[in-house]
């Protein structure tokens, strides 16, 4: 099962998130749209990292 883990930084506060996801564009779209809970008009979030396992 592939999976991504990554890191984002909100451009807006500097503060940094870590999450897991199979698909990482529609994840970071999510973020950006207000849709996760969690960084919810806390962004815009930039992607600093990601590491790709496939299981």
């Amino acid at each position: 099962m592939p999976f991504y883990l990554y890191i984002l930084e909100s451009e807006a506060t500097g503060r940094y998130y870590i999450g897991h996801t199979q698909d990482i564009i529609q994840r970071l779209q999510r973020h950006n749209t207000n849709r996760v809970p969690s960084t919810r008009h806390k962004g815009p979030w930039v992607l600093v990292y990601f590491i790709f396992k496939n299981y």
